[in-house]
């Protein structure tokens, strides 16, 4: 699957499920490879981690992620903050 094609799914399916889903429910979901999937997840600026899911049987703690509805008109952020600018401006 194209990698510019999975955001939009994992969104519509994050969106379902408000009360957020591991890694594991979401390759059930939406049936795209784990690689993809996590790459895309750290790619995301509207999905995070919730909590962390405890299984039994000593089996490492899962991410349960969610996602935030990101309104229309948010403002995007500088593409270099303020704080860098003035920084470089000083001391290079």
């Amino acid at each position: 699957m194209a990698y510019r094609k999975i955001k939009p799914i994992i969104r519509e399916v994050l969106l379902r499920h408000m009360d957020g889903l591991t890694v594991s429910d979401l390759i059930v979901q939406t049936g795209i490879d784990d690689r993809q999937l996590r790459r895309a997840l750290v790619d995301m600026d509207d999905v995070y981690i919730d909590r962390w899911y405890t299984a039994r049987h000593q089996r490492p703690a899962q991410a349960v992620y969610c996602i935030v509805k990101i309104p229309d008109d948010w403002p995007r952020p500088e593409k270099e903050p303020n704080e860098k600018r003035t920084y470089n401006s000083r001391f290079r």
